[in-house]
């Protein structure tokens, strides 16, 4: 039988409750996030990269959801 008393399993936090700091970091970080997955995009198709690659607003999302994630953790 496991014990769980002193490392308890974490709970997953439910996403639809992020605070007001975090949105107030994840805007303008995905606002500068979606040129750069513009520009991954764009270079892929010109270079016939045949691997598939995630859309642009979820490569953006993606990176500013890991980025805000950091800042937030400090």
């Amino acid at each position: 039988m496991a014990d769980f008393t002193s490392n308890a399993p974490r709970m997953r936090r439910d996403v639809s409750h992020r605070s007001l700091e975090y949105r107030a970091y994840f805007v303008p970080i995905f606002a500068l996030a979606l040129p750069g997955a513009l520009l991954r995009a764009t270079v892929a198709t010109i270079t016939s990269d045949p691997s598939p690659r995630p859309g642009i607003l979820d490569d953006a999302r993606r990176r500013a959801r890991d980025v805000t994630t950091m800042i937030c953790s400090i």
